[in-house]
Parts: C-alpha cells; structure tokens; sequence
C-alpha cells in the first residue's frame, strides 16, 4: 500500500517551529488553499520531501531555512493528480510518459494496468511496478479487476483471479483495485467477480468504478459493493444522479470523448463540486502534447464553465480524497512537497514543478534526464496469432443474398452501437461490400495463442475503402482489423506480424502508414517526439480512407471490441449484446 506520512516526524516537529532549519522556504508568492478555496499570499517551508509550515501572517519573523525562494508574486497550486489513468494508451513506456507529463504539472497518477494485464497477465503489472521506480513522479497502481474484462465472451492473453489480487494489493505503489468494469456481473453477483472485490474490501482498498449509462436500483446495487466512483457518466441525468447516490465522478477528458459539456452542465445544475475529480483515461501522446495533460483538462473545464478554482482542487486535492492517499494533494504542513509554481492561474502557465521538495522541471523542460529501462524480452513477443488464410476473411455464402447482423455506430463520432439488420448481394460465393460506402467488414482474432476469430459487418465506422488494423482492442487486445477486401486484410495482418504489433493502414494493397508498438502490442520504445509522428501519419492515412468525421481517428478502431460499454461489440469469440451478455449469430436467422 501507499504510504506518503513522514518518516521524521520528531525533526519535521522542530522545523515547523524554526527549531531546525528548513531546507528552503518560498516567500511572495499566492498560495491555493484546497480547504478554504481561495488564493492567499504565504511563505512556504519545506524540509526534506515534506512541507513543515505554511505562515499566512507575513509579518511574522521568518522561520530558519538554508535558501530563501522569491515566489516574484507568482502562485503555488499543489501538483496535479490524475484519478484514472492508462499509461499504455499514451502509447510511450513509463519513463517516456514521466517525461511527457511532468513538465505539464502532473506528479501523481491512478494508473490502470489493465491494457498490458490483459496481453502479459502479472509479468505486465511487474514491468509496469519496475518501470516506476526511482522516477521523478508517482504511478500508482491500481490492479486491474477484469481480467479479461467480460469471461466466456472474449479470450485474454491472462486470466485473473483472486489468489493474483492478494499478491498485489498490498504492494508498495499500490492504491486500490481498478475500474470495476463488468458491472453486470457485479449486479448479478457473478463469483468471480465479487471474490475479486472480497478480497479488495478485506485489504480496505480503494474501489474505482466504472459503470455507463447505469441508473435506479441497479446503480444502488453496483455501490454497495464498496465502489466508489465512475469515469463513464454520459448524459446530465445520469451524473445528478450518481452523484446523489455519493459516487465519486471523474470528469474524463480523453482523445475523442466530448463529454465535458454535459459534465460541467450537471454540476452546475448541482451547484457542488466536492466529489469531483479529473481523469485522462486512454489520453495519448500526440493529445497531451498539443492540449496539455491535467493543465489542458483545466483550461478545458472551465471553458466549459467550471469555476477556475474548483477545476485547480479537481485536478489535486480531491482524487486523493478519493482515493484515500494521504499527505498528498495540498500545500499544509505534513503534505508532500509535490507543487506547481505558476505565473498565471487562467491559462495554468506552469514556471516550475517540484516533486517530494525538489525542482524538477522549469518553463517546460526536465532538469535531469530520466533513463528508460530496458524492457523484458517476454513483453515483445505477443502477437501470437495462427496460420491465417484469406478465405478466413470472407463471408462465404452460397446464396445469392445474405440477411446479416450489422454493428453500426450511432453516428460517425459516437463509440455507442447498436445491433442492425441489412440484406447483402453475394458476388462468387462471397458477401459483396462493394456498394455499400458506409458499411465496412471487421475480424477480431485472437492473438495469444488462442485459435478463434469472428467476423462482422461495422456501419458508421469511418472508412470508407481500405484496411485500417491494430493490436490496441481494449480490453483484450487481441487483433482488430476492418477492412474492404480479404487481401487488404491479410496485408495488414502480416505487417501487424512483423511490426510485433501496433497500428497500421492499407490501401490498395500497400502498407500507407504504421505504427510498431512491439512492447506488449501496446507500447512504443521510441522517443516521444517519434510516436507523435508516426500517430499524426497514422491519423492522415485514416483521413485518406475516409474517416474525416473524428479528431483523432487512430482512436476508432480500438474500441470496437470493448465488451463493457454499450450495446453491441465485437470480440475474437463473436457478436456480443454486451448488456444481456449474449452473443448473436452474424446470419440472421
């Protein structure tokens, strides 16, 4: 478990009293008052990694201190804290991540291992425990509860159970137990599942949720299992509500989500944001290099109408609140020296960062560099995919048309489908796509060593010709690939081969753009700047094939498979109702 207190209390004692010298103290400079909310001048004292005192009246003497700082009239915020998180799905390894996020004021993160969990089972959440270590920032694990995410209806490369939950939780670096995502199951008291949270309230770990759309008795039912808060909350009713019912909301702002709105509608409606966190969810890297991380989601918030100083506490105090992570989140004696000197409070113009009391970053740029790891060779060897033919991806038929399942997306923006019906020609005993701009084929197949595949139809996904293919499938992973001809398809698949996974798109038989994600078919071992430019040509290929509609469209095809979110979704084991948890023939009968 976490455990952020001092180990020097006698000493911090004396030097909140001046009875020892403080390491430095910060003077004429606007401190924001998490308790009070409010910006209010002080002078600050930090000894070792802790904050000793925070003196309000400036006419007092001041206390003893190696170094005295000028603040230059500057503000201090305690640095940004991130509710939930995917290091994963910022596509960069742990270090890479650090240094991408530090400079933009985040120290502390909620990270969700579930991506790499669901690929390389515990040896992934070893390498994401190892590749946090010694960084200049916190990873903080929560494990993640759904792996896979939906049993018996999608095969992940790991299976967890109990036994694997009492290993971790109790873990250095470890916070609680991850999104519990198959809210279904917990409703319908599924044994796994609530094993799972058995073992999680017996350690008193904090619980993190994750339920879309749910509502009445049962949303009453998933809280009372001890979970305590939601990332999926959509529309203005549903957050009044959950919020009512005392769920914890965290306002994600991720790549393609545009939800904000409805969120800052609903608090306002509220008129409270205690119970408000922020969280960046699956943000990825070339996102929180043009909007910023926690900062962007600020500047965000309260565009959207949030008060500035309520979106600073969102961003800080209070996802330790939620999460029970002491010492942390404030500038008060006693906390961590985790702080944000800023020279603007309304565009969050960040001058320095400084974690456990030290200087880590200033005017966006790290003062040491940090060193990335070598990874273990075990997480490079995932995409385990069977001999693979082209007939495999057609639909055959011997029929002249074909009445068959559609998965169609409620718009071209949207990530909610539903289950359609459409009659298709059959040209040379295949289903034949070629008049039909808007409806495309897709295959998930299994990439750990597992026989299976499925075919479906997807409507409204974005291409209109070509091959677009990727190993990122929340939450199994496996290969996801849509596509226009079994040739293209095939093409894709062996590049995804060679690739050792990733992202990549086909046109006319050519590979036009890929992106090598060879750790765990999830993350890239290049620099930041490198994976930025291979997702800005993965996102103009997919312009290229038609997907003008969404910002970043790299984003669409991986969540095409992702069983825990509203109402038809495609796996390697086939079509899934992912609300009654039942799977559908691609023939209509």
């Amino acid at each position: 478990m976490v455990n952020l207190g001092c180990d020097c209390g006698k000493e911090l004692i004396e030097a909140a009293q001046g009875l020892r010298e403080n390491d430095f103290v910060l003077t004429n400079i606007k401190v924001l008052n998490v308790f009070t909310k409010e910006w209010i001048c002080a002078h600050v004292y930090v000894y070792k990694k802790w904050i000793s005192h925070v003196a309000y009246d400036l006419d007092a003497p001041l206390l003893k201190a190696k170094k005295k700082i000028d603040g230059q009239g500057f503000y201090l915020s305690p640095a940004f804290v991130d509710a939930h998180t995917h290091i994963e799905s910022s596509l960069l390894t742990p270090a890479n991540y650090a240094k991408l996020v530090i400079c933009h004021g985040t120290l502390t993160v909620l990270e969700d291992a579930h991506e790499i969990a669901n690929v390389c089972g515990e040896e992934g959440l070893e390498y994401m425990l190892d590749a946090a270590k010694d960084l200049p920032m916190r990873q903080l694990l929560t494990v993640p509860s759904c792996v896979p995410s939906v049993p018996n209806y999608e095969n992940s490369g790991a299976v967890f159970d109990a036994k694997i939950y009492q290993k971790f939780l109790n873990q250095d670096q470890v916070i609680g137990l991850g999104e519990v995502m198959d809210y279904k199951g917990v409703i319908d008291g599924e044994q796994r599942i609530w094993d799972i949270l058995d073992v999680a309230k017996k350690q008193n770990c904090y619980i993190q949720g994750h339920a879309p759309l749910l509502r009445g008795p049962q949303l009453s039912a998933y809280l009372s299992t001890g979970i305590q808060s939601d990332h999926e909350a959509r529309k203005v009713d549903e957050i009044i509500e959950k919020y009512r019912q005392g769920m914890w909301i965290d306002i994600r702002d991720a790549n393609t989500n545009h939800n904000m709105p409805n969120m800052i509608q609903a608090f306002q409606k509220i008129g409270n944001y205690d119970r408000v966190s922020f969280s960046s969810d699956d943000r990825r890297s070339d996102v929180t290099k043009r909007l910023g991380h926690l900062d962007g989601i600020i500047r965000h918030a309260v565009a959207c109408g949030m008060p500035l100083i309520e979106a600073y506490i969102s961003a800080s105090y209070r996802p330790c609140l939620e999460a029970g992570i002491k010492h942390l989140g404030a500038i008060a004696p006693g906390y961590v020296a985790d702080f944000n000197i800023l020279s603007d409070v309304d565009t969050v113009a960040i001058e320095a960062v400084y974690f456990e009391g030290k200087c880590v970053a200033r005017k966006g740029k790290l003062l040491e560099e940090i060193q990335t790891p070598h990874t273990r060779d075990v997480l490079t060897q995932t995409v385990n995919v069977p001999d693979f033919t082209l007939e495999q991806f057609a639909i055959q038929s011997n029929n002249p048309q074909e009445n068959l399942h559609v998965v169609a997306y409620e718009s071209y923006g949207s990530s909610i489908t539903y289950l359609e019906e459409g009659l298709f020609p059959v040209v040379h005993g295949r289903v034949d796509l070629s008049s039909q701009k808007d409806t495309m084929f897709a295959a998930v197949i299994n990439r750990h060593h597992k026989p299976s595949y499925s075919l479906a139809l997807v409507k409204n996904f974005g291409i209109d010709h070509g091959t677009i293919a990727s190993t990122v499938g929340h939450d199994s992973h496996n290969v996801t690939i849509v596509y226009d001809t079994p040739e293209n398809a095939m093409q894709a698949l062996q590049q995804l081969q060679k690739q050792k996974g990733g992202f990549c798109a086909v046109e006319d038989g050519q590979v036009i753009a890929s992106l090598a994600l060879p750790i765990a078919g999830l993350m890239s071992d290049k620099d930041i700047d490198e994976v930025i430019e291979e997702i800005k040509q993965m996102n103009q290929a997919l312009v290229q094939l038609g997907n003008t509609f969404i910002d970043n469209p790299i984003s669409r095809i991986t969540i095409l498979s992702l069983l825990v979110c509203p109402y038809v979704k495609i796996s390697d084991m086939g079509i899934v109702m992912t609300e009654e948890k039942q799977f559908v023939p691609l023939k209509v009968s």
